[in-house]
């Protein structure tokens, strides 16, 4: 009972000083400075952080959007600051609070980012663009990529020619745990009913959650598992427990983008 009394008053007191350091033109809450007052650490007082107490609204941005520099960044810093290479729901789930963004919106940006490769040509390319004078969203209109603006500058200050050139980025990689096995026969159902009743963002979840036998949850993140496949990503495969040779599908997060 009093440890329960401690909790609430925890939630109560985390909530209201979030309040406090909440800023509308960032559209989230800086909770550096939270951690300060309250003194203690970022992720555990995100575990503790009631939006409905504060009145706080969650902001709707997609993997599509742009985020903008500073917000990218700090989901970028976030995540290699707090978490491992494999991260759980319950771990993004505290990435989206940091970011007052959905959790699974999180995830998706993520990947997008770490799918990104600049390349030596491209570089040069937004290089002379810049010396120039044009400006970043008239650079964007002018060179042929697959990604967002946020992260085309991201890469593109994450990087220098030398390095494009002579070296090679290590590779690690995130991995969204599972709570549920899945096979081959669910995976090809879940990509059916994606195709009948997902439309865009408004998928029925519900719908799908009970034909399959698994959660919500489960079922948006298997969809995000197997977005490279759909999409006919080279190399990427589907994890499942039916066969040794399959392999565990990624986020494909490129950690060391510096």
């Amino acid at each position: 009972m009093l440890a329960s009394h401690i909790s609430a008053e925890l939630k109560y007191r985390v909530s209201l000083t979030a309040k406090d350091y909440y800023s509308a033109t960032r559209g989230r809450v800086n909770w550096e400075g939270v951690s300060s007052e309250l003194r203690m650490p970022i992720p555990k007082i995100l575990q503790h952080f009631d939006e409905s107490i504060c009145g706080i609204r969650q902001r709707s941005l997609s993997e599509a959007q742009d985020w903008g520099v500073e917000a990218l960044m700090a989901l970028k810093s976030f995540t290699e600051t707090y978490f491992q290479h494999c991260m759980s729901v319950d771990d993004w789930i505290l990435v989206g609070k940091y970011m007052n963004i959905s959790h699974s919106d999180c995830v998706a940006k993520m990947w997008a980012l770490g799918k990104f490769r600049m390349t030596a040509i491209l570089y040069e390319q937004i290089t002379e663009y810049r010396d120039a004078g044009l400006l970043w969203p008239t650079i964007y209109r002018n060179v042929v990529v697959d990604c967002t603006l946020d992260i085309l500058r991201i890469a593109y200050a994450t990087n220098t020619k030398d390095t494009l050139y002579k070296s090679k980025r290590p590779k690690a990689k995130f991995r969204i745990s599972k709570h549920q096995h899945w096979s081959q026969e669910e995976d090809a159902q879940l990509i059916e009913l994606l195709s009948q009743y997902g439309n865009g963002n408004d998928v029925d979840w519900n719908y799908i959650s009970k034909t399959l036998g698994h959660s919500k949850n489960a079922c948006r993140y298997r969809r995000i598992l197997l977005r490279p496949q759909s999409k006919g990503t080279r190399g990427s495969s589907i994890d499942t427990d039916h066969g040794a040779s399959s392999e565990s599908p990624s986020l494909g997060i490129d950690y060391l983008l510096n």
